[in-house]
């Protein structure tokens, strides 16, 4: 599915497969007369054959992803071994729209290399492909590998190990437990086709054509249908990104709280934007759960009301000025107080020198007024250009604003 951040993440692959190689590479042993999927992925994070040639390791195709700049496909062995540790499918990157449909028995030729989403210095975990492939179609139309069900019963309750002391805390060469950890019962399915089923939206569709599923409907659950973050090393078993290889336009626009009903199929991957993803060929249907915004009283005459509202990296360009202010307006039933995250700069992305935002902050007043709001005045303090975070050249900040009817 074309999406800017897919295009972002395979932007990434052709620049860092190499380096990336030589980063976690630690050893290379001699190959077996005959190489299979399972020999490829290992049984840790990083493949015992980083860096080395494989010749003709056989699979069937079980999804193609022709769009963006991680072109490739995904293939898998139909004969697995009987290490749970050890994935059986495999990603190809072929640079190129790949010239092979799911159900063909495949032969690939090609160096395996560990490729980390966003580079090494991220922290990330790293992603074994096999890159530069020669790719030979034995035959077509043939059964795709079955699903491997991703449920509450699968995946282990404890989300990681600890990491390495020796190796400055990396799990990378940790042999995986996929029975004990989460993180490595997904590792130990990286490239393979899963499935999920009946799963309840914890993420709404986001503007990337991506969202977030559970498959532990009891887990740190929320009255509204998310689930709570408890904490980095606390995280949740059961969530996981949900993608597609099909049209944009087939993709749900679903909301916390919503189902995802019937079965989500395809390869399984992992990228730096949403961790582990299930890369869908077949989705279930959108059910919606009826979740609608939450709307605070109108303040006393005696209070005085303060909220806090994230208007996303806002900027003179974009076009939610009117969203923002109905939800000021509206829902927050237009506080005395607003402190408002992620102003931008006058024009935004732009990174020409410009601080000043009094543009961006002046067209959202307007908007509240003619939403229905007061008119509202307001602080800050101009950012020092490109010190402060966020998106390049929109040197984001915090804007205060006041109501002057009640607030001197």
């Amino acid at each position: 599915m074309p999406s800017k951040r897919t295009a972002r993440i395979g932007a990434l692959t052709v620049a860092a497969v190499c380096s990336t190689v030589s980063a976690v590479v630690l050893t290379t042993p001699a190959q077996a007369d005959t190489v299979h999927i399972h020999d490829v992925q290992g049984t840790t994070r990083t493949s015992p054959l980083a860096g080395t040639k494989v010749t003709d390791v056989p699979g069937i195709v079980t999804g193609v992803r022709t769009y963006g700049s991680s072109k490739g496909f995904w293939y898998q062995d139909p004969t697995p071994d009987a290490d749970p540790a050890t994935s059986e499918g495999v990603f190809v990157f072929t640079s190129s729209a790949p010239k092979v449909a799911v159900g063909d028995s495949v032969t690939v030729t090609g160096t395996v290399s560990e490729y980390v989403p966003g580079g090494v210095s991220t922290g990330n975990q790293s992603v074994t492909e096999v890159t530069k492939p020669t790719v030979t179609v034995v035959s077509s139309g043939n059964p795709v590998p079955a699903a491997t069900v991703v449920d509450a019963k699968s995946v282990p309750g404890t989300y990681a190990p600890a990491g390495d002391t020796a190796a400055g805390g990396s799990v990378n060469a940790l042999p995986l437990e996929p029975a004990k950890y989460a993180l490595d019962h997904y590792e130990s399915l990286e490239g393979m086709n899963v499935q999920v089923a009946d799963t309840r939206v914890v993420t709404a569709t986001d503007p990337y054509t991506e969202l977030w599923v559970t498959v532990k409907p009891h887990e740190n659950a929320t009255r509204r249908g998310g689930t709570v973050y408890g904490s980095y090393t606390s995280q949740n078993t059961g969530r996981i990104q949900i993608q597609s290889l099909g049209a944009t336009a087939d993709f749900p626009t679903a909301n916390v709280g919503d189902k995802l009903t019937g079965v989500t199929a395809g390869p399984l991957d992992y990228n730096q934007f949403g961790g582990y993803t299930l890369v869908a060929n077949q989705l279930g249907t959108l059910q919606k759960g009826g979740l609608e915004r939450e709307t605070t009283r109108k303040q006393a005459r005696g209070e005085l009301a303060v909220a806090t509202y994230n208007v996303e990296n806002l900027d003179p360009g974009d076009a939610t000025f009117a969203a923002h202010a109905s939800a000021i307006v509206n829902n927050l039933n237009a506080p005395d107080i607003v402190s408002l995250e992620e102003i931008q700069d006058n024009n935004g992305a732009t990174d020409d020198g410009t601080v000043a935002a009094d543009q961006t902050v002046n067209k959202l007043i307007d908007a509240i007024v003619a939403a229905g709001g007061p008119k509202y005045d307001w602080r800050s303090i101009d950012p020092v250009n490109d010190q402060d975070g966020g998106e390049p050249g929109g040197n984001i900040r915090q804007v205060f604003l006041f109501n002057p009817a009640r607030v001197s």
